[in-house]
């Protein structure tokens, strides 16, 4: 890195840092924090690499040796572990600064914590990656680790109007990070852009995204949960479809799809009985500790059998077969789809991922494009998931998307 690019690079995290004093009060991003002085310091000795002069946040459900990882829960308050996770020691051997650990919902589940949609303050960042995305979203970080289980990249990205990419389940390792469902957890990360996701993606899994120029093939997907969508999400929709068509990009319109009507019921059966014997132990020795969503959840959770458990899996193991085999045989690029069913609802919820279980359970790779401001004020964007294990496919077809979406030539 030249002088001038040191330069640079240390006034652009000093804006960063004062955007926090300015408005960490309302936005409530970050649980943990290095102060401001050590993250300018860090910024010098850090390796050089793909990520040299970035900032990162990472959720607080993954590892840190030099910050707490508490994991949203009072149960963990000052844990504190002697190792990274290996994304963030893979980000930091990539010349990245983690300026903090951001806050998470507890666990990782449904119950709204302190992080305010920084467009709207009364209105929630979604969950559970809330201030990840908030942080991204408001310029405190360039970028910022999460975790989805169910929707917790796409749905706080769609909410707070940023990037999130989803990769591949198993892509990414998981060492170093609290285990919420074995079958779904995967980690994501947050951006301003596609081609800043595109570059974690690459210094993650040592290998460049390859550009393409050549029209794309999208299906438009109107899943079993389309009733779920508002007018708002219904009018995004149909301006992704035409702007993409401006570009030459054949839509495709898709009613839902046989294969994948069962997939969102299997997919909260594996759930709810994963995690009644995930927290065993926090439900044995500190029940009192679990707010009052969570426990009804784990209560819930405790009448799926293990027969209904395995038949589910073999559902699974079936849709993701045949979704492969459509998708191949189709040559789509991606599927168009819904992130959220609206606008960020108020803060008192998390918001719906209705659009994203199947996708997640699927295991495909997904992104969330910001596209529009809703009638609210609040961003709304879409969603496109692509097929396992060609995840540089979908960032490409996804940078295509964004540049369709922004007019750019």
């Amino acid at each position: 890195m030249s002088h001038d690019e040191e330069v640079s690079t240390h006034r652009h995290v000093k804006q960063q840092l004062d955007r926090i004093s300015e408005r960490d009060g309302t936005v409530r991003a970050w649980v943990h924090r290095h102060d401001d002085d050590a993250i300018l310091g860090a910024l010098a000795t850090a390796p050089r690499g793909l990520l040299s002069g970035w900032t990162l946040g990472v959720k607080d459900v993954i590892d840190t040796f030099d910050l707490p990882t508490e994991r949203g829960s009072p149960i963990y308050a000052g844990r504190t572990t002697l190792n990274d996770a290996a994304c963030v020691a893979l980000a930091r051997e990539a010349g990245a600064v983690v300026m903090g650990k951001t806050v998470t919902t507890e666990f990782a589940l449904f119950t709204p914590n302190v992080t305010t949609n920084p467009h709207n303050f009364a209105h929630t960042p979604g969950g559970s990656s809330s201030g990840s995305a908030a942080a991204v979203a408001d310029g405190q970080v360039r970028a910022a680790f999460g975790t989805q289980t169910v929707g917790s990249v796409v749905r706080p990205a769609a909410y707070c109007g940023v990037v999130g990419f989803k990769p591949t389940h198993q892509l990414v390792p998981l060492t170093g990070v609290a285990t919420l469902s074995h079958a779904f957890d995967t980690v994501g990360w947050f951006t301003q852009g596609v081609d800043d996701a595109a570059t974690m993606f690459s210094a993650l899994t040592g290998t460049a995204v390859l550009t393409t120029e050549q029209p794309l093939r999208i299906g438009r997907y109107r899943s079993h949960q389309w009733d779920a969508a508002t007018s708002e999400t219904v009018a995004v929709m149909d301006s992704a479809c035409d702007a993409l068509c401006q570009r030459s990009t054949e839509v495709v319109e898709l009613d839902p799809l046989p294969h994948l009507e069962s997939v969102f019921e299997a997919a909260n059966t594996i759930l709810h009985y994963e995690i009644v014997r995930v927290f065993a132990w926090e439900q044995t020795h500190h029940y009192e500790l679990i707010s009052d969503l969570a426990r009804k959840m784990l209560v819930r959770a405790k009448d799926v059998t293990h027969e209904q458990y395995t038949a589910a899996h073999l559902t699974l193991i079936a849709a993701r077969r045949e979704h492969d085999e459509f998708m191949a045989v189709n040559a789509f690029d991606a599927l168009l789809t819904p992130s959220t069913p609206g606008e960020a609802p108020l803060i008192k919820t998390t918001g719906d991922s209705v659009f994203n279980r199947v996708w997640t359970a699927l295991g495909v790779p997904a992104v969330h494009l910001p596209l529009a401001m809703g009638p609210t004020g609040l961003p709304l964007g879409v969603q496109l998931t692509g097929r396992s294990w060609r995840d540089g496919d979908l960032l490409a077809s996804a940078a295509l998307s964004e540049a369709a979406f922004n007019g750019d030539t």
